[in-house]
Order: C-alpha cells, then structure tokens, then sequence
C-alpha cells in the first residue's frame, strides 16, 4: 500500500490510497468473504470504494474486487476513467438470456477467456453512503458486475472455461502481454 492521496471531485475532497494488486495464487482470491458490516464498519466507507475505484483506474480496469488487493470486504467497483461505483455486499436478484464473451482479469494479465454469463441481470447492493441499491444492468455492465462478484465468491474466471480452453488460454499470455497496450481488464 502506498501514501494517502487526496483529490477534489464536484466540490468535495476525497482521500484515498492506491493499493497493490495481489498475486493470481494469493488464497484471498480462493476465498467467499463475509458481507461488509456498515453497522460496524472495518473502514470508512467511503474512503475504501474511492481507493478500489482508483486502484482499478491506475490498472487500467474497468472492476475491481477488494480481495484482488488482498482485502476481505465483500465489495466491488466498477467504472472508468475516473467515473466508478462501488457495491457493498453485491447480490444478483435475477438473470435473462446467456452470452459467451472473452474476458480479461487484473488478477491474470494477459490471459482472455471466453466466458459463458447472463447478458442480464437485475442487482442488490448497497453503495458507500449505506443506501440500498435494486438496478438492472445489461452487456457489459452486465458481466463486469458478475465476474466481480465472483472473486467476491471465491471463483476465479480461469475455473469457468474447460482445461483444454484454459491451456490453450495459458500458451498465448506472453504474446497477449507484447499486445496490451491500451486494454483494459475486469
């Protein structure tokens, strides 16, 4: 973890510290974590989901879930360039029609899979002031929330695919890395 920053968005200042990315084999990311406590809070709010946001932005991500930076709060963020959301104790409420697309992860650069998920779903969270949140999100939107969710869970991404997918997956991540330049990962 680094040095406290601090930044100014429409009129308020907000602190935050950019954290490090874990290693893919960190047993974190193995792990289902407990629903964030806002009655009893670990750490303020707010200061965590304006930390992940700009960690996920200074990785060039487009989510980010706290146990991929080693911390075991049961929540997600979402966005980029500088406009991003979080999500405390994320759930999926209902889900419509299945897609397969290739995704990334922060938390293995350089490795794109092809990943079968709902292309809708209806969401529950709660957002960094405490209020309760019901939304629909759809495409993109859609898979970012649950390929979070999932590391929330414990799952990572490369157990989604069949082995052969995955090792034919693992054969390209050196050349995938040369190619990275301006891709953004989950």
């Amino acid at each position: 973890m680094s040095d406290k920053k601090i930044k100014f968005v429409d009129g308020q200042m907000y602190e935050y510290e950019i954290y490090n990315l874990v290693d893919c084999y960190d047993p974190i990311l193995s792990e289902k974590l407990e629903p964030f406590d806002f009655n009893n809070p670990p750490v303020v709010p707010r200061y965590l989901a304006v930390s992940l946001i700009e960690t996920m932005v200074a990785n060039r991500g487009v989510g980010l879930a706290a146990n991929q930076v080693g911390l075991p709060y049961r929540v997600l963020v979402m966005g980029a360039e500088n406009v991003g959301f979080a999500c405390f104790n994320p759930e999926i409420l209902s889900v419509e029609r299945e897609e397969t697309v290739q995704e990334s992860c922060l938390s293995f650069p350089g490795l794109f899979l092809k990943v079968k998920r709902p292309y809708r779903i209806e969401v529950k969270y709660t957002d960094m002031a405490g209020v309760t949140q019901q939304r629909f999100f759809e495409g993109l939107t859609a898979r970012i929330f649950q390929h979070e969710l999932d590391h929330l869970n414990g799952v990572k991404f490369t157990s989604l695919v069949g082995p052969a997918a995955l090792d034919i997956a693992k054969q390209k991540v050196k050349k995938n890395l040369k190619k990275m330049v301006g891709v953004v990962s989950y």
